[in-house]
């Protein structure tokens, strides 16, 4: 079984440290116990965060290896003995810069705790987690990249995991950042590919997630944090970042289908099970939308150094190969080729509004274009055949428009997009079942000049 980076980090802290920690910031037990379940899943994210900028795998790896070597987390009194606490302090207050106060605050009214026992026991959190990260590398022979690739795997029960005071809406969502040449891209045990394209690389991670590791068991509760099912999502990121190493202050970096919604009322119609032949994915019922499987999770990073966490088969990964991969060229005389399916943007039902769940993916593309400055595209808006054929025009035509809107919305020159609505036009497969019309109704994107 794999073994969660969460499970692991807990099942390092000990009744021991609490205590440790409680005495020394004389604050009650069951108080600096819930102090430091909220802070564990908030060290990790910043963690991650930072390991994903420029040199910040080996930089995580090599605190964590500091941290283990004093021994940390199994030898609780290092935490007395060394400087290990104010250590962790300074870490995460460059870790969070601006949020450090406020989130302390928030810390000490969420657990009950004064303001200056939670950045001690924040900064004792620093320490063991560290030193937990450190011994679980020793352990399985990891060096940095293939640590940072651990953490990775499970961003999406990291972030999940985030005390209520430090989650950020999941309607805005920030694009992350990554510096050209980051720990992460070497070679050697770094597990999956990078690739050049474009100015920027496209990492490729494996297929499988790890086996056969041991779980750890829970010493405590979790309280209240709920771990969800790991799934490459999309993401959040803090605002600066930045980590202390050695007592230097390291470089801070920002963090950052077909789905078009029913023109008609949705139908009661079961699930269609039908292998269509044009996209892989699912019809679902409770949508009426298609849901699409993008593929494998891999990663892109731009030539501005903004990072894309995407399916090889997405419509961000399409197009920005297509924008970089000199071969491949617009066919300025067959203008029905070269269309690529948007598989993230939903519309709601019969309109032209667009939901939070489509902003992520226009942000990718309006993101891609801007690191293809002469590239212009359009935005085609196509329904299914069912209802009047003049209103499906218009509203194909409208959510084309709102597309392309939104991009200029997002900083895109809007003379670089087009956008047109065809309607019941060019349907991709028989309208004849729900799931028919639902590949049939989405919006689409065309370069027009690369």
């Amino acid at each position: 079984m794999e073994q969660k980076v969460l499970d692991v980090m807990m099942s390092s802290f000990s009744e021991e440290a609490v205590s440790l920690l409680s005495n020394k910031f004389q604050e009650e037990e069951s108080k600096a116990r819930q102090a430091v379940i909220q802070a564990i899943p908030l060290v990790v994210n910043c963690l991650l965060t930072r390991g994903q900028r420029e040199d910040g795998a080996e930089t995580i790896w090599q605190l964590a290896h500091e941290a283990a070597a004093a021994g940390l987390p199994h030898e609780v009194q290092a935490l007395s003995s060394t400087n290990w606490i104010s250590r962790g302090t300074a870490i995460m207050e460059s870790l969070l810069a601006e949020a450090y106060g406020m989130t302390l605050q928030r810390m000490a009214a969420a657990t009950g705790v004064r303001t200056a026992a939670a950045e001690g026991i924040l900064g004792g959190a620093v320490a063991l987690t560290l030193g937990a990260l450190g011994a679980y590398a020793s352990q399985h022979q990891l060096q940095a990249p293939g640590l940072l690739a651990w953490l990775q795997w499970q961003e999406a029960d990291i972030m999940h995991a985030l005390p209520g005071f430090i989650r950020k809406p999941q309607a805005e969502p920030y694009l992350e950042k990554a510096m050209p040449g980051s720990a992460l891209a070497s070679t050697g045990v770094a597990p999956g590919s990078w690739t050049s394209v474009g100015g920027g690389m496209a990492y490729t991670p494996p297929a499988q997630a790890p086996q056969d590791l041991p779980r750890g068991s829970m010493r405590w509760q979790w309280g209240g944090i709920v771990l969800l099912a790991v799934g490459l999502g999309y993401f959040l990121g803090h605002d600066r970042l930045s980590a202390l190493t050695n007592g230097n202050a390291l470089t801070t970096a920002s963090t950052a289908s077909l789905m078009g919604g029913g023109e008609e009322s949705r139908p009661a119609a079961p699930v269609a099970t039908a292998n269509t032949g044009v996209a892989a994915g699912h019809y679902d019922l409770e949508s009426d939308t298609y849901i699409y499987d993008t593929g494998q999770p891999t990663i892109l990073q731009l030539a501005d150094g903004t990072v894309q966490k995407v399916g090889l088969n997405s419509t961000e990964n399409r197009l920005y190969t297509f924008l970089a991969d000199p071969g491949m060229q617009v066919d300025s005389v067959n203008r029905t080729k070269g269309w690529i399916n948007c598989d993230r943007v939903y519309f709601d039902p019969g309109q032209a509004t667009l939901t939070g769940d489509s902003q992520q993916q226009l942000r990718n593309i309006a993101s891609i274009l801007k690191t293809f400055p002469t590239a212009k595209v359009k935005f085609g808006g196509y329904t299914d055949s069912t209802g009047n054929a003049l209103n499906n025009y218009k509203l194909s035509e409208e959510r084309a428009k709102t597309a392309m809107l939104a991009l200029g919305a997002m900083g895109v020159d809007i003379n670089r997009v087009e956008a047109k609505g065809y309607g019941g036009k060019f349907f991709l497969t028989s309208n004849n079942s729900p799931e028919g019309r639902a590949l049939n109704r989405r919006i689409s994107v065309r370069v027009l000049k690369k």
